[in-house]
């Protein structure tokens, strides 16, 4: 028996958990050297010396507390704590500890401490992220949920606005056409202007319920099907007729253009409209006067090839790479103009959310801006 116990005590001293015996009293009968370690001891006879185990945990009550569920139980696992070293610091352990009733009627209980305080920080660190993360989940949802009300509103807006605009549009153009009356050139010039302004708002309109709908994917229909060229390129193109023709620009319809009634779309493709609008302008803008502009497509079966171009000089090779770039601009070397800052990189996000892409070709005397879109089933 003699020799088991000093094996026992071998192993309980180099034992590299701290590890402790204390009576059922709470007197501290022994401690090993990780435990004096742990605990920021001197020697074990200091940790001996204290007046109880209970001393060591911070809190009394959960000392008291241990103590009862031990006795209670038999054996405890794992039970958390917060424990004070000699030096007044605390930090967080775990306790397994088991009774022991001693041939005399003593009972004692013999414990391995394990130092959880990197454990609980983590843990705490984890609670903090999982609570922020909750929170600015919360804070998104309630975001979208606005973003959604501001859309729908925006959508609703516009659908409403272009309505009667386009009713005043059909009057004007009566007007000019001499439907009720010759009128005076002062007059006709200051009808011709207002219709100016009113195409100019029903563009606005309709930029504004295509991209709203390019974010939001739902749309106001008025018809399952719209033309391409009868419903957005020629409308567009209308809008501008007056710069058009006081730039003296050439429409030529012969490269390849797309013939009223040859491209049927959903209705949801309206969105199309603010492209072709941006791109048109660029052409007039940067092609200059008398310059020609074409457009046109090609079915490659599985998606449309469409494209914009206009005569003149292409854009120098320093700036395409920044074409679709955010506040881009260009400088021709005459004067710099203010396009390109946002309007390409806008229509070509359009253009790739709808599942499509956008690029620009330089040609020998122009330049071309190519878009493709995937057919949508029928």
């Amino acid at each position: 028996m003699k020799s088991v116990e000093i094996m026992y005590k071998r192993f309980f001293d180099s034992a590299g958990d701290p590890r402790l015996v204390s009576s059922g009293c709470g007197k501290m009968l022994d401690v090993n050297r990780a435990g004096v370690e742990l605990l920021g001891y001197c020697s074990r006879q200091e940790v001996l010396e204290l007046e109880s185990v209970r001393a060591l945990f911070l809190e009394p009550e959960v000392g008291r507390d241990f103590q009862r569920r031990l006795e209670a139980q038999g054996s405890i696992r794992e039970f958390e704590a917060t424990l004070r070293k000699k030096d007044g610091t605390d930090f967080y352990a775990a306790i397994t500890a088991t009774l022991s009733f001693e041939e005399d009627g003593s009972i004692s209980w013999e414990g391995v401490l394990r130092d959880i305080t990197g454990v609980k920080e983590l843990q705490s660190a984890f609670l903090e992220v999982e609570k922020h993360n909750r929170e600015l989940s919360e804070s998104e949802r309630r975001i979208r949920e606005l973003n959604r009300h501001v859309l729908d509103m925006l959508m609703i807006m516009s659908h409403d606005i272009r309505g009667p605009l386009v009713s005043i549009a059909a009057t004007l153009k009566l007007l000019l056409r001499g439907s009720f009356g010759r009128m005076d050139e002062s007059v006709w010039n200051t009808v011709s202007d207002l219709m100016a302004r009113v195409r100019h708002l029903i563009g606005i309109a309709e930029e504004c319920l295509g991209s709203a709908h390019s974010i939001d994917g739902a749309v106001l229909k008025e018809r399952e099907f719209i033309d391409l060229r009868q419903d957005i390129i020629d409308p567009v193109l209308d809008e501008m007729s007056n710069e058009i023709e006081e730039r003296g620009i050439v429409i030529d319809n012969r490269l390849g253009a797309i013939p009223a009634g040859t491209i049927n779309i959903s209705s949801e493709m309206m969105w199309l409209k603010p492209v072709f609008r941006n791109l048109f302008k660029n052409a007039i803008k940067y092609g200059g006067k008398g310059c020609t502009i074409a457009f046109g497509f090609q079915d490659h079966g599985a998606f449309y090839r469409l494209n914009v171009y206009n005569s003149g000089v292409p854009i120098p090779q320093d700036y395409r790479d920044r074409l679709f770039t955010k506040f881009s601009h260009i400088d021709d070397g005459a004067e710099k103009k203010d396009g390109f800052g946002m309007g390409l990189y806008l229509i070509r996000e359009m253009v790739r959310k709808h599942e499509g892409d956008m690029w620009y070709e330089p040609r020998h005397n122009g330049s071309d801006f190519i878009f493709i879109l995937p057919k949508k089933p029928a």
